[in-house]
């Protein structure tokens, strides 16, 4: 079975849009917010290669909602997390 690794930068990102979503809103679309980003890791365990592969860069994107887009990369046994992107951010960022 394949595992979840998080590089620091995608934990980082996830804290930051989760402190954002509490600033702007309440701990109840945090919440929310939360059990999406579980579902989409959830579902990556099951099926790594559900979601559609840049030919380029070999990163997989996988949409949580129209704000938030988890980018990832399967490396042998391991599913790695390479970033948590929040959409709202500028685009270049990616």
């Amino acid at each position: 079975m394949k595992e979840l690794i998080f590089t620091a930068r995608s934990l980082k990102e996830i804290k930051s849009i989760s402190e954002f979503i509490l600033d702007k809103w309440s701990e109840k679309v945090n919440l929310k917010f939360l059990q999406k980003l579980k579902y989409n890791f959830d579902l990556l365990l099951i099926d790594p290669e559900i979601f559609p592969a840049n030919k380029y860069n070999k990163l997989r994107k996988c949409y949580v909602s129209k704000q938030t887009t988890i980018f990832y990369k399967t490396v042998k046994n391991q599913i790695v997390i390479v970033s948590v992107f929040d959409t709202r951010q500028n685009p270049n960022k990616i």
